[in-house]
Protein backbone atom coordinates (compact mmCIF):
# COMPACT_ATOMS: atom_id res chain seq x y z
CA UNK A 1 0.00 0.00 0.00
CA UNK A 2 1.50 2.99 -1.29
CA UNK A 3 1.62 6.42 0.83
CA UNK A 4 2.91 8.41 -1.88
CA UNK A 5 0.91 11.52 -2.62
CA UNK A 6 1.78 14.57 -4.55
CA UNK A 7 2.68 17.75 -3.58
CA UNK A 8 -0.92 19.01 -5.30
CA UNK A 9 -2.37 17.01 -2.44
CA UNK A 10 -0.87 19.02 0.55
CA UNK A 11 -1.29 22.44 -1.38
CA UNK A 12 -5.29 21.66 -1.77
CA UNK A 13 -4.99 20.67 2.25
CA UNK A 14 -3.71 23.77 3.25
CA UNK A 15 -6.32 25.59 1.78
CA UNK A 16 -8.55 23.24 4.09
CA UNK A 17 -6.41 24.37 6.66
CA UNK A 18 -6.50 28.26 5.89
CA UNK A 19 -10.61 27.85 5.40
CA UNK A 20 -10.91 30.40 8.81
CA UNK A 21 -7.89 32.62 7.66
CA UNK A 22 -5.18 31.21 9.66
CA UNK A 23 -3.46 27.81 9.77
CA UNK A 24 -2.74 26.71 13.45
CA UNK A 25 0.50 25.77 14.74
CA UNK A 26 -0.79 21.81 15.59
CA UNK A 27 -2.20 22.20 12.07
CA UNK A 28 0.75 23.72 9.91
CA UNK A 29 2.83 20.98 11.46
CA UNK A 30 0.63 17.93 11.37
CA UNK A 31 0.35 18.91 7.52
CA UNK A 32 4.29 19.15 7.24
CA UNK A 33 4.44 15.49 8.86
CA UNK A 34 1.72 13.84 6.56
CA UNK A 35 3.90 15.67 3.44
CA UNK A 36 6.81 13.75 4.82
CA UNK A 37 5.28 10.94 5.32
CA UNK A 38 3.45 10.27 2.24
CA UNK A 39 6.59 10.60 0.68
CA UNK A 40 6.62 14.64 -0.45
CA UNK A 41 10.09 15.80 -0.46
CA UNK A 42 12.66 18.68 -1.87
CA UNK A 43 11.23 21.75 -4.16
CA UNK A 44 7.58 19.92 -4.02
CA UNK A 45 8.26 20.01 0.27
CA UNK A 46 9.25 23.65 -0.40
CA UNK A 47 5.81 24.32 -2.27
CA UNK A 48 4.11 22.40 0.24
CA UNK A 49 5.63 24.65 3.01
CA UNK A 50 4.91 27.75 1.41
CA UNK A 51 1.28 26.84 0.94
CA UNK A 52 1.18 25.76 4.84
CA UNK A 53 2.17 29.12 5.22
CA UNK A 54 0.46 31.82 3.23
CA UNK A 55 -2.83 29.44 1.93
CA UNK A 56 -3.95 28.18 -1.33
CA UNK A 57 -6.86 28.09 -3.28
CA UNK A 58 -8.10 24.15 -3.93
CA UNK A 59 -9.41 25.57 -7.45
CA UNK A 60 -5.87 26.40 -8.34
CA UNK A 61 -4.80 22.81 -7.98
CA UNK A 62 -4.08 20.29 -10.60
CA UNK A 63 -5.65 16.73 -9.24
CA UNK A 64 -6.18 15.09 -13.01
CA UNK A 65 -3.13 12.92 -12.77
CA UNK A 66 -3.94 11.70 -9.24
CA UNK A 67 -5.59 8.01 -8.99
CA UNK A 68 -8.50 7.10 -7.22
CA UNK A 69 -6.79 5.68 -4.08
CA UNK A 70 -4.72 9.14 -4.05
CA UNK A 71 -7.82 11.18 -4.13
CA UNK A 72 -9.21 9.17 -1.30
CA UNK A 73 -5.93 9.79 0.46
CA UNK A 74 -6.19 13.15 0.25
CA UNK A 75 -9.41 13.69 1.22
CA UNK A 76 -9.06 11.90 4.46
CA UNK A 77 -6.14 13.80 5.26
CA UNK A 78 -8.33 16.51 4.41
CA UNK A 79 -10.61 15.84 7.34
CA UNK A 80 -8.23 14.76 9.40
CA UNK A 81 -6.51 18.13 9.40
CA UNK A 82 -10.08 19.38 9.88
CA UNK A 83 -10.75 18.20 13.15
CA UNK A 84 -7.30 18.26 14.29
CA UNK A 85 -8.47 21.45 16.61
CA UNK A 86 -11.26 19.59 17.99
CA UNK A 87 -14.34 21.86 15.91
CA UNK A 88 -14.82 21.76 12.09
CA UNK A 89 -16.19 25.00 11.35
CA UNK A 90 -18.53 26.15 8.47
CA UNK A 91 -15.52 27.60 6.69
CA UNK A 92 -13.56 23.93 7.26
CA UNK A 93 -16.56 22.11 5.42
CA UNK A 94 -17.56 24.38 2.96
CA UNK A 95 -13.79 23.76 1.76
CA UNK A 96 -13.67 20.17 2.13
CA UNK A 97 -16.95 20.12 -0.25
CA UNK A 98 -15.10 22.11 -2.56
CA UNK A 99 -12.04 19.79 -2.21
CA UNK A 100 -14.65 16.92 -2.78
CA UNK A 101 -15.92 18.18 -6.21
CA UNK A 102 -12.64 18.69 -6.91
CA UNK A 103 -11.48 15.51 -6.27
CA UNK A 104 -14.53 14.30 -7.99
CA UNK A 105 -14.99 10.79 -6.09
CA UNK A 106 -18.68 9.74 -5.16
CA UNK A 107 -20.11 11.34 -1.59
CA UNK A 108 -19.94 7.53 -0.64
CA UNK A 109 -16.36 7.54 -1.12
CA UNK A 110 -15.71 10.56 0.41
CA UNK A 111 -17.92 9.66 3.46
CA UNK A 112 -15.51 6.79 3.75
CA UNK A 113 -12.35 8.52 3.46
CA UNK A 114 -13.25 11.33 5.86
CA UNK A 115 -14.50 8.24 8.80
CA UNK A 116 -11.08 6.21 8.42
CA UNK A 117 -9.47 9.23 9.37
CA UNK A 118 -11.50 9.73 12.27
CA UNK A 119 -11.39 6.12 12.93
CA UNK A 120 -7.33 6.67 13.01
CA UNK A 121 -7.53 10.14 14.91
CA UNK A 122 -9.61 8.00 17.74
CA UNK A 123 -6.46 5.59 18.66
CA UNK A 124 -4.58 6.72 21.65
CA UNK A 125 -2.72 9.79 21.05
CA UNK A 126 -4.42 9.96 17.01
CA UNK A 127 -5.50 13.62 17.74
CA UNK A 128 -2.28 14.66 18.21
CA UNK A 129 -0.76 15.42 15.31
CA UNK A 130 2.79 13.71 15.74
CA UNK A 131 1.06 10.69 17.18
CA UNK A 132 -1.52 10.47 13.84
CA UNK A 133 -0.46 7.14 12.64
CA UNK A 134 -0.47 7.40 8.54
CA UNK A 135 -0.11 3.71 8.09
CA UNK A 136 -2.75 2.87 9.80
CA UNK A 137 -4.52 5.44 8.02
CA UNK A 138 -4.16 4.12 4.39
CA UNK A 139 -4.91 0.33 5.78
CA UNK A 140 -8.39 1.76 7.41
CA UNK A 141 -9.19 3.59 4.31
CA UNK A 142 -8.31 -0.10 2.21
CA UNK A 143 -10.95 -1.79 3.81
CA UNK A 144 -13.64 1.18 3.89
CA UNK A 145 -12.77 1.46 0.16
CA UNK A 146 -11.17 -1.49 -1.19
CA UNK A 147 -12.24 -0.67 -4.98
CA UNK A 148 -9.85 2.53 -5.09
CA UNK A 149 -6.51 0.13 -3.77
CA UNK A 150 -4.53 0.23 -6.41
CA UNK A 151 -6.70 2.35 -8.73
Amino acid sequence: MSLELPAESFIAIAAVGWADGWMRKAEAEGLMRAAQACGVEGEALSRVEEAVKSGSKIADVDVSAMSGWQRALTYSIACWLARLDGVVNSEELAHLKELGGVLDLPQPKLDAAGSAAFDIAMLPGGHRPEKFDFDALAERLKVKLPSLVGS
